[in-house]
């Protein structure tokens, strides 16, 4: 395996890309999605581990930062989801067209707020086949708001921004997340979803998982799933929940290929 530092969406946007030994071919394609206040290394370099485990496996992988998060450039207060489902958009574009890439071969596996990101995303992409949500958000003002505490979005409406471990969340911030219904726009994506998430999440709840799934047309063409990862957390904390995670993720994605 073989990584490379990369700028993309006009050089403000940094990303880290793992290609797969020897690889002869265009391979498939994941690109992790990470969530509110994240990064493209994620909790217990969750990202990294997981870029590194599917590019053992064979696949390319593209983790990247969304605009004022990691080695990107941009601050968070200028930060709200719409901005973020196109820095995801400029993302699938960028990875569509590298050499190294199947471009009708691209998966998306998006954790917490970046499941949300992906459901209201990938939709319109026609070359992405696959999805997999990871502890996903599913109603983007409620779980979000759950987690900063109302007085946040409340000193933000009054003050124009609220502090939240060192980023700035603005009113804007606030007033976008009820623009977004992912459970309304996953029900548009064609291709396979698969849910995981811990049981123990006090973040997110886990009924998410079902409600994404419930939420999906019935058809023939599709293939819907989720699981639970017994006691695991919000970012399945634990070397165990994460082999899990990455061993269930795998397991569906051969199921469906």
């Amino acid at each position: 395996m073989t990584t490379k530092a990369i700028r993309f969406h006009s050089n403000t946007l940094s990303a880290v890309l793992h290609k797969p030994d020897h690889q002869q071919q265009p391979s498939p394609a994941i690109i992790f999605v990470h969530g509110f206040i994240g990064s493209k290394v994620g909790e217990h370099r969750m990202f990294v581990k997981a870029a590194n485990y599917f590019s053992n496996k064979g696949f390319v992988c593209f983790r990247f930062d969304f605009s004022g998060c990691g080695e990107s450039e941009g601050d968070y207060k200028d930060v709200t989801v719409s901005k973020q489902i196109d820095e995801l958009k400029s993302a699938i574009h960028y990875v569509s067209q590298m050499i190294e890439v199947d471009p009708n071969n691209i998966i998306i596996i998006g954790h917490s707020l970046g499941g949300a990101l992906t459901a209201l995303t990938a939709y319109q992409f026609p070359l992405i086949k696959d999805i997999i949500l990871w502890s996903p958000v599913a109603n983007p003002y409620t779980d979000i708001t759950s987690i900063t505490g109302k007085e946040a979005e409340h000193t933000a409406q009054i003050q124009g921004y609220s502090d939240y471990k060192g980023f700035l969340l603005s009113k804007s911030f606030f007033n976008d997340l009820k623009n977004h219904q992912p459970l309304k726009t996953i029900q548009s994506f064609p291709g396979s979803v698969f849910v995981v998430h811990g049981t123990s999440d006090e973040d997110i709840p886990c009924q998410h998982a079902e409600s994404y799934i419930q939420a999906l047309p019935e058809t023939e063409h599709q293939k819907f799933g989720y699981s639970f990862i017994n006691e695991a957390d919000h970012t399945f904390s634990n070397t165990k929940w994460e082999n899990e995670l990455f061993n269930k993720s795998f397991d569906w994605l051969q199921t469906v290929r």
